[in-house]
């Protein structure tokens, strides 16, 4: 009994402390009773493999678990700094990509992380005293009523508390992780089991689709600039890791980004864009921007739905005779997209391996910026008009910090060895290769001849790096900041520029592409054109709360709960918490646009409903 009451305080004692740290980490208020239940559930599961013997191997496996558990718990604190949520089970086959992303890992860890590791050594000391002591085997019925009793808790705890609406925060501070991760993978797969219910076959809901999607195709033709750019080239730039507050940003003197404020001087810019990524963070960016659809899928679409028909600008523009390429400087199965990229109507993919490009200079995870623009311009020269180009820049990746050669700003003293300094220093070089790609353009007479777009595909600084900018730069940076990127789309022979303060986000890209093009063929698209009068809009399905936006009138802070009345909504007029029923219209909306999207990527229906116009 000694040493059974020993291992089963001492492991649900320390799950327990560092579960409650966790909750504490995500501001969320734990509820003790069911995390001490599943702690317990777990120390007696792992007591009860020991309890019938004393074998090296017995402990030595229950030191095993409850290291890899704790593994888990650290691979979900550092998942969930980054993308808000936990592991997806799902995620396990892209563990092959940790080694191309260890730096950025790296910037993730906290110096107190040490707390979450502190009682693995105790654990160890107290396993190894225990196997020493002289004690008596229990039977083995006794064994198994242990064990039994352990998993009731551990079931009771992953199903019980539990609603489908409740966000992976509010899961974690009810009951720890692991009946987080066990609840998570029921519904994974009962999900899957019923992804089949469609509007295939149900002709009301197909008419009310086709309907919506029309809608919003007709606005496209409200556009002052509907058509007027057709046939002309389009040239894409999803830039890595950009924010909206370091664009016209000067420090003492010193520009950050030069280049692109000229470029926002004589083209349409968006600064109240805001990111719309998924699990596969940059490639979800590309995949909505290319898409306008939101990005459901745990692991990415990439990974989850790579071989779906899709009505993205790559196919709509190649059935329109374009010639359409895709440049990435990683290695083509990085995210998947050498597998991916065939259906997202890209003929060519220019990669870190592909015989048409020289690694000829690498920093960080791939090919420099500059180098892959100057030789995407070359091959521009000679590609057959009208062309698509899409570019992902590489360089400005976490955790930003630039060979000393190419430290070009001159920065105060205060900014050295800091995140902030390093991410700004970065930022000046990816807006200095981007000034050079213009040029380049120019002096090939390509400029003129196409449409330039820039965006950003997420944000560079996280949470943890507020007070930092804060106290250097005097901006702030709340959830709101750190989700807003920059967009900026120049016209062909464009100079004067137009600062248009819509709600936007990377959903709206391809419909307002479409409409600079004038495409007349039926397009499922969620998002807006920008250039036509209408409530500007930005829903979330991931990175905050599902069912959170922000629009032109309200915001709104959905809940933990998924319970619509207990969200938040925020009149921007006034700033102040409103009555929530102003945000109810949106709020069905987005909830309907994620379902819709779910049900298309789930069902590869994308082309079933277009052939039903």
């Amino acid at each position: 009994m000694f040493l059974f009451f020993t291992i089963v305080f001492t492991i649900s004692g320390f799950w327990f402390l560092k579960s409650l740290y966790f909750v504490h980490e995500l501001g969320m208020s734990p509820h003790k009773k069911f995390i001490l239940t599943a702690s317990a559930g777990l120390a007696l599961c792992l007591a009860a493999l020991l309890a019938t013997g004393r074998s090296i191997v017995k402990f030595t496996s229950v030191f095993l678990i409850y290291f890899l558990l704790s593994l888990l718990l650290y691979a979900d604190v550092l998942y969930e700094r980054y993308y808000d949520g936990i592991l997806n089970l799902k995620l396990a086959g892209q563990a092959g990509q940790l080694g191309d992303v260890k730096d950025s890992i790296l910037s993730l860890v906290y110096q107190t992380d040490y707390l979450y590791w502190a009682d693995v050594p105790a654990v160890a000391s107290v396993l190894i005293f225990c196997y020493w002591l002289k004690t008596e085997e229990v039977r083995k019925w006794q064994s198994r009523a242990i064990f039994a009793a352990g998993a009731a808790a551990l079931i009771f705890t992953s199903f019980f508390p539990f609603k489908e609406t409740f966000s992976d925060q509010y899961k974690v501070s009810l009951t720890g992780i692991l009946p987080a991760h066990i609840y998570d993978f029921k519904q994974m797969t009962v999900n899957e089991a019923f992804a089949n219910e469609t509007f295939v076959g149900d002709k009301k809901k197909t008419e009310n689709l086709q309907a919506y999607f029309r809608k919003n195709q007709e606005l496209q033709k409200n556009s002052p600039y509907f058509g007027k750019f057709k046939g002309k080239n389009v040239i894409m730039v999803q830039a890595e890791s950009l924010n909206v507050f370091p664009v016209g940003l000067t420090i003492d003197g010193a520009e950050i980004t030069p280049n692109l404020d000229k470029l926002i001087k004589e083209s349409q810019y968006y600064p109240n864009t805001y990111l719309q990524i998924g699990r596969g963070n940059t490639s979800d960016a590309e995949f909505v921007a290319n898409n306008s659809i939101y990005p459901m899928a745990p692991k990415g679409v990439y990974n989850a739905f790579p071989e779906n028909n899709y009505l993205s600008l790559g196919n709509i523009l190649k059935g329109g005779g374009y010639t359409t390429s895709a440049t990435h400087g990683n290695v083509p199965d990085f995210w998947n997209r050498e597998a991916a990229y065939d259906k997202q109507g890209y003929e060519t993919f220019y990669h870190k391996n592909h015989s048409n490009i020289a690694s000829d200079e690498i920093i960080g995870m791939g090919i420099s910026d500059e180098s892959i623009f100057r030789q995407m311009t070359e091959i521009y020269a000679s590609e057959t008009k009208p062309f698509y180009s899409f570019i992902v820049s590489l360089t400005n990746h976490r955790p930003f910090v630039m060979p000393e050669e190419y430290r070009e700003l001159d920065l105060p003293d205060r900014f050295d060895d800091t995140n902030t300094g390093h991410y700004l220093q970065s930022v000046h070089y990816f807006d200095k290769t981007l000034g050079l790609f213009i040029q380049d353009l120019k002096e090939k007479g390509l400029w003129d001849e196409s449409i330039f777009v820039v965006y950003g595909d997420h944000y560079g600084p996280l949470p943890m790096d507020e007070k930092e900018i804060n106290n250097l730069l005097g901006v702030p940076f709340d959830e709101k900041a750190q989700f807003n990127i920059p967009l900026i789309i120049h016209h062909p022979g464009q100079k004067e520029g137009t600062v248009n303060e819509v709600t936007a986000s990377q959903m709206d890209i391809a419909p307002t592409i479409t409409s600079l093009l004038g495409i007349e063929q039926p397009l499922i698209q969620f998002g807006k054109p920008l250039d036509t009068v209408t409530e500007g809009f930005a829903g979330f399905a991931y990175e905050t709360t599902r069912y959170s936006f922000y629009s032109d009138k309200y915001d709104y802070a959905a809940s933990h709960t998924g319970n619509f009345k207990s969200g938040k909504c925020i009149d921007n007029r006034s700033g102040k918490v409103t009555d929530v029923e102003a945000c109810r219209e949106n709020y069905e909306k987005l909830v309907q646009d994620i379902e819709w999207s779910s049900m298309f990527l789930e069902n590869d229906l994308l082309l079933e409903l277009f052939n039903k116009y």
